[in-house]
């Protein structure tokens, strides 16, 4: 039973939005589109790990979280959460082009291209490693003695893969449904209700990951990054303000609120506050008074006092 389900990635979106509102000749533009390719790769090989979960039915209970994380104290991060009455099985996905290496002595993860280029990466058995002990940890302070196992899902069958210890679970993404529902697992430490209270209890301490704002990641100054509206439409094409509407220049699509999608380009690229001045600047309105109504409609909150007030963006429901 799926009590948590995935959504696709906002950091996906903010990449993109960097990348619209940079020249194409920005010295960080490449990092930011390699950013973006590997946020993509990682989203799709999450939803082939959902796929294949989606016929998932063993002969014991379980709760499936996908997409659990855990912001400052534990700092967990993980793809999919099994829980079973006897244990918890963390899985997590990877989907990396080019044969995969493990190495020891340090440990790491290496890619190895058709034309022999070598990438290496943090060693996913390293950090699954640290996962487990902050789940671990994080399930003591819950009072809940289950035990946390690991595996490694590489995305695509035809992968080839070398040197994984003996003593270390990677499957392909078909192979985790039955090796899954074929393990015997040890007596049950939690009552059915139990683990319902537990999986619940993890969907409400789920902390969404928040890689925002993106340009000063990327040391970008917030003068590089473009100002205006964007068309929805055709995308790169600028709009301008009519007296009631936005047009834009290239397709002359009309929109009565395409200034909404700027104003969350700002809070993803620039900082997690806004002022009257910055919203007039940045969205291309005619006044102050105009950006703080608009502010207002968008569901922004003010805080501070008048001279110094700010505005932040509501929590989002889901």
């Amino acid at each position: 039973m799926i009590i948590k389900h995935r959504e696709k990635p906002m950091k996906i979106e903010g990449y993109e939005a960097l990348l619209k509102r940079i020249s194409p000749t920005h010295p960080k533009r490449a990092t930011v589109k390699n950013s973006l390719n590997n946020a993509k790769a990682g989203y799709g090989g999450e939803e082939r790990l959902d796929e294949a979960l989606e016929f998932f039915d063993p002969p014991y209970p379980h709760r499936i979280i996908q997409d659990f994380s855990l912001g400052e104290g534990f700092k967990i991060q993980v793809d999919t959460v099994v829980l079973t009455q006897s244990c918890v099985f963390l899985l997590e996905i990877k989907n990396i082009a080019g044969k995969l290496e493990f190495k020891q002595n340090p440990s790491a993860l290496h890619s190895i291209s058709a034309t022999g280029e070598i990438k290496s990466y943090k060693s996913p058995i390293t950090q699954m490693n640290e996962t487990a002990l902050r789940m671990s940890k994080f399930l003591k302070t819950l009072g809940c003695p289950l035990p946390v196992a690991n595996v490694i899902i590489i995305a695509h069958p035809s992968q080839i893969v070398e040197g994984a210890p003996p003593n270390v679970r990677v499957l392909a993404a078909g192979e985790v449904n039955v090796h899954l529902s074929e393990m015997k697992l040890p007596a049950p430490v939690l009552s059915i209700e139990e683990l319902h209270q537990l999986g619940s209890c993890l969907v409400v301490t789920h902390k969404e990951y928040q890689p925002f704002p993106l340009a000063p990641k990327f040391q970008i100054d917030p003068s590089e990054i473009e100002t205006g509206v964007f068309c929805p439409r055709c995308i790169l094409g600028k709009m301008e303000r009519t007296q009631r509407a936005w047009e834009c220049e290239t397709c002359r699509l009309v929109s009565q609120d395409a200034h909404a999608a700027a104003l969350q380009d700002w809070f993803m690229l620039i900082k997690s506050t806004i002022n009257t001045a910055e919203c007039r600047d940045f969205i291309g309105l005619k006044s102050l008074d105009a950006a703080k109504r608009f502010l207002i409609r968008s569901g922004c909150q003010p805080v501070g006092g008048r001279r110094y007030r700010q505005y932040i963006r509501q929590p989002q429901e889901k």
